[in-house]
């Protein structure tokens, strides 16, 4: 009896033992056919996300981002609204406040792209949006441009109003922007602003600008080409034969992007009234670097109106 009862034991717990080895294969298959249905759409969908996110991309870059040329003819008027557009200009660089989107529209009708203008870095007090600036965005006061303070760029105030001023630009038709006075940091700003902030700041400002389908340019800004150049189109460069640094901003054009450059004339007066002069030593300093950087160089007065010079 008792040889009995160990054997039917014994047999009860192999027939436990094998329910249980089989009930947990069972589970494990379970387990890994629910994981493998589960898995598979999941994995495509990423994948289907990836790859509309790359097109996407790609499809922005190739489309709505102009990319100008080394080398090609252009203007810049700051002063007033643009009126001479038969100069024969690819690009006309111009203030956005000062004109209107018709302007902008018979300039593409001529063939030519508008860069458009606006100060990203300094508050001007006689914009239409200067209310919207709040006194912590100030900084110090520019020397000789009476109207102006230095902005603090890490504002998140400051950046919305830049937005504004982008979708400003998008609307009225700008090709690309000019965004002036990025260079807070070699000047005595008040807000203690460095080169990194003018790297985050440009950044930022290409971003927003890429968002909308326009180009962007960094001006002046020498130190921080290395940083931003991946994301600028060109360069605007002012007076770098007169400083004797044309090589430096050279790193545009020997990437296949523009560097539209500027040298200041002289003026005299004649009979009580300026007179733009240019003297042949300023003229081949200029179209010096117009040559052996093949910078797109023009010869402008300080007032950047329509008057206008070339190589």
């Amino acid at each position: 009896m008792s040889s009995f009862s160990s054997n039917w034991s014994w047999r009860l717990l192999s027939i436990k033992g094998k329910l249980l080895i089989l009930t947990g294969v069972g589970l494990t298959l379970l387990v890994f056919c629910v994981n493998s249905w589960t898995e598979v759409p999941v994995s495509s969908l990423h994948k289907r996300i990836l790859k509309r996110g790359k097109v996407t991309n790609e499809e922005s870059s190739n489309t709505a981002i102009w990319q100008p040329k080394v080398g090609i003819k252009w203007q810049i008027q700051l002063e007033n609204a643009v009126e001479d557009i038969a100069i024969g200009a690819d690009v006309f660089d111009i203030d956005l406040f000062d004109n209107a989107a018709a302007t902008i529209s018979k300039i593409h009708n001529t063939g030519a792209k508008v860069i458009c203008y606006f100060s990203a870095g300094t508050y001007e007090d006689w914009r239409s949006d200067a209310s919207e600036f709040s006194d912590s965005d100030f900084g110090s006061a520019l020397e000789d441009w009476p109207g102006e303070r230095w902005l603090d760029v890490q504002s998140s105030n400051v950046r919305k109003i830049m937005q504004s001023r982008l979708d400003s630009a998008k609307q009225k038709g700008c090709d690309g922007v000019d965004p002036d006075n990025i260079d807070a940091y070699g000047n005595d700003n008040g807000l203690g602003l460095t080169e990194a902030n003018a790297i985050d700041y440009l950044n930022f400002l290409a971003t927003e600008s890429h968002s909308r389908g326009m180009s962007v340019g960094l001006k002046n800004g020498g130190e921080i080409i290395q940083s931003v150049i991946e994301n600028m189109q060109w360069s605007v460069n002012e007076q770098c034969a007169q400083y004797d640094e044309c090589d430096i901003y050279a790193t545009f054009t020997d990437v296949n992007k523009p560097v539209f450059h500027i040298e200041y004339s002289g003026e005299i007066k004649v009979n009580n009234k300026l007179r733009v002069r240019v003297t042949n030593s300023q003229k081949s300093a200029a179209c010096d670097a117009n040559s052996a950087e093949k910078f797109s160089t023009v010869i402008k007065n300080m007032e950047l109106d329509a008057w206008v010079e070339y190589c």
